[in-house]
């Protein structure tokens, strides 16, 4: 028995077959319509499916990295402090950390104005509990110790009249300023005796609380440079003796003009930007950046902790082809504060977050098994509220979650994929087919029931 007499695909001669002008436009409709079909019914295939559980944490590591990068408006990198603390903030907690401050300036930190080190100058101080033994020239010095106190009315015409002017601002209630009182005394009765070229005042920021606070100044004692009636890049933070002070000016006295005119701070506002990494342990905890020095007293109405979030995040940074395959709702979750600002207009106010970390696994399937990549969820609630009379600050409150997330790769096997694709590539093509049947079947049917008219016959003629 031949082959051919089994074919379950018999041919019909070309010869006795005809095509149609509606058959060629469904045709073309057909073909683009499986090309279509054909390529997305590919690309689901590649792309693969992802299939979300949630189980308990079983994650055993000791550690817990935080990533931040942080701007903080009106906070000075010489004030701005990052601490770790317990979740009910009794205990100050050691951690491993890498933290690292840029200078910035503007409205909204666009100026980048140099690097800062705590180390860059120890400054030498009395504690607070000795200082206030320190008797003080009735809390403030007077014209009667050579020194010119500055109101509000006359700070800045009298300032831009001076070359170079050197101010202390200090309020009777600060331990520091009390002990730094005799020191600036000293340094002006021996101004002209060092021959430096410098004119010494002083303002009461309890006075002049409206002046010292437009000077934006965030702790006392602070000592600052002018230029001309223009403040300098930085406040004095070095060692708070005669000597030192003394070098100070004549270091800056002794710079060339366009030197000392690129010293000049591009805006009030001073601010700081803070980024690095933190390693906590795996349990709750909080970490603040506050306004902290061992050398100044705050005021709260002056000190504002407006900040933008440049970056937030917890665990390793996941790669680029992790992300990729990530579903959306879960990539804006891993960092869900990136690009926030929180912003208060006023001093005396402070910024809480709350964040509830959830561990992510991310398990994808390679050549050799399932590669599992840990990465972590965020759920944030943020406030604001008034933290006088305490010094504000921004704390960033975390709690890990007893349960995690797992997002697998659900992709479909081989064999389901070309099951699938030939069905909707047959079932289209046979649609079609009727298709074309119905449409020929309707016309050849009109074709037979309109008659020509050459075809009718004339009626007999009558006879006459």
């Amino acid at each position: 028995m031949k082959l051919s007499a089994i074919d379950l695909f018999r041919k019909v001669p070309r010869d006795l077959t005809h095509g149609t002008s509606h058959g060629g436009v469904l045709s073309v409709l057909a073909l683009s319509l499986l090309g279509l079909l054909f390529f997305f019914e590919t690309w689901t295939y590649l792309a693969g499916s992802t299939a979300t559980s949630i189980i308990l944490d079983d994650n055993a590591d000791a550690k817990l990295q935080i990533n931040f990068a942080l701007t903080f408006l009106e906070l000075p990198c010489s004030f701005a402090t990052v601490e770790v603390w317990d979740y009910f903030g009794n205990n100050r907690l050691d951690v491993t950390a890498d933290v690292r401050k840029t200078r910035v300036a503007g409205r909204h930190g666009e100026y980048v104005t140099g690097q800062w080190t705590d180390e860059s100058g120890a400054v030498g101080h009395v504690e607070p509990r000795v200082a206030a033994g320190i008797p003080a020239p009735r809390d403030m010095p007077g014209p009667s110790a050579k020194l010119e106190q500055l109101s509000a009315a006359e700070f800045d015409a009298r300032l831009a009249k001076e070359p170079l002017a050197f101010v202390a601002f200090l309020v009777a209630w600060c331990g520091y300023c009390r002990s730094l009182a005799p020191t600036w005394l000293s340094l002006a009765s021996q101004v002209g005796a060092r021959n430096l070229p410098v004119k010494l005042f002083v303002v009461d920021c309890v006075s002049s609380e409206a002046l010292c606070a437009k000077q934006k100044v965030r702790g006392y004692p602070t000592m600052r440079l002018y230029h001309n009636g223009a403040a300098g890049e930085s406040d004095y933070a070095g060692e708070r003796s005669v000597d030192a002070l003394a070098g100070y000016v004549r270091e800056h006295a002794n710079l060339p003009a366009e030197v000392r005119a690129a010293t000049v701070r591009v805006s009030a506002n001073e601010g700081c930007s803070l980024t690095g990494t933190l390693w906590v342990h795996r349990v709750p905890g909080a970490f603040h950046v506050i306004a902290k020095s061992d050398a100044h007293t705050f005021d709260a109405a002056n000190t504002n902790t407006s900040h933008l979030v440049q970056h937030l995040s917890f665990g390793a940074p996941l790669s680029q082809a992790v992300m990729h395959r990530v579903p959306r709702d879960v990539a804006a979750a891993i960092q869900p504060l990136d690009g926030r600002g929180f912003v208060n207009r006023v001093g005396a106010h402070s910024h809480e977050h709350y964040i509830k970390v959830v561990s992510t696994h991310y398990r994808q399937g390679t050549l050799v098994g399932t590669r599992d990549v840990l990465g972590y969820q965020q759920s944030v609630s943020s406030m604001m509220f008034n933290a006088a009379p305490a010094v504000p600050e921004a704390k960033f409150s975390y709690d890990l979650s007893p349960t995690a997330v797992v997002i697998q790769q659900a992709g479909r096997r081989w064999y389901d994929f070309l099951t699938n694709l030939v069905a909707i590539l047959g079932g289209a093509f046979t649609v079609f087919g009727l298709l074309d049947g119905a449409v020929y079947r309707l016309r050849k049917g009109n074709r037979k029931g309109v008659t020509s008219p050459l075809s009718v016959k004339s009626p007999p003629a009558r006879p006459m």
